[in-house]
Parts: C-alpha cells; structure tokens; sequence
C-alpha cells in the first residue's frame, strides 16, 4: 500500500474519533446535568438539563417545543441520563451513562438508542 495513503487514512480516523467532521459537542457545563439537542452532532436548540426530572407535555407551552424532538443528548462525567418515550417517566426508556468524561449519543445512530431518537417525552438525570 502507498504510504501517503495510509497516512491519510490515520488522520482521517483520528479527525473522525476526535469529533472534528460535523460533530459541534462541547463540553457539558458543571453545574448541569446534561444538555439535550435538536439535531444530530450538537446542532439546533439546545437544552440545559439540571439534576432531576423534566416532562414535555404537550399542553405546556414552554416544554412542549422539546417533546419528540432530541436527536442528541450530552451526558456530563459522573451522570447518568435517562429518557422515556411518554411522560411522567413511563414507556419504553434508555439510559445513557456518562462515566470518566463527557457522552454525546446521537440517538439515531446507536441501536440501543435509536427508538428514542426524536420519542423523549420526560427524562430525568442524575449526578
């Protein structure tokens, strides 16, 4: 094989590990949770989640923007997610667990994930 290629192959997985091809995730702040967000990679709206429980009902016209509309959630070191697919903490749930660093889940792209992607409807989270 030719070596320019290889070499150009590393830097290719090295970008694409690091984040550096379309992903926009930063860190999560320290004093929260999570943040949660409209479109893959960190795009769109997002949305501060602090420690506890949150519900997107569709009467509230403040949380109602949110229901059935995260494609990613970031998960700060040491926090655990938890996402439901209806409201009051009930349905189908995945948790998503955020050990030494930070997590950033594009829901559609894990299958232990995907039928969350754009369904959460209450979460809660915990530090």
């Amino acid at each position: 094989m030719n070596v320019v290629f290889l070499v150009t192959m590393a830097l290719v997985a090295t970008c694409v590990n690091a984040g550096l091809f379309g992903s926009s995730c930063e860190p999560v702040p320290s004093h929260l949770c999570a943040r949660v967000y409209d479109d893959e990679d960190c795009k769109g709206w997002s949305l501060d989640v602090p420690q506890g429980e949150m519900n997107f009902r569709f009467w509230n016209p403040v949380w109602y923007w949110y229901r059935n509309d995260i494609e990613t959630v970031s998960v700060r070191a040491g926090c655990t997610f938890t996402g439901f697919d209806d409201t009051k903490l009930r349905g189908k749930s995945a948790t998503i667990v955020a050990r030494n660093k930070d997590r950033h889940v594009n829901l559609g792209d894990e299958d232990d994930y995907e039928d969350l992607d754009e369904e959460i409807e209450s979460l809660t989270c915990t530090c």
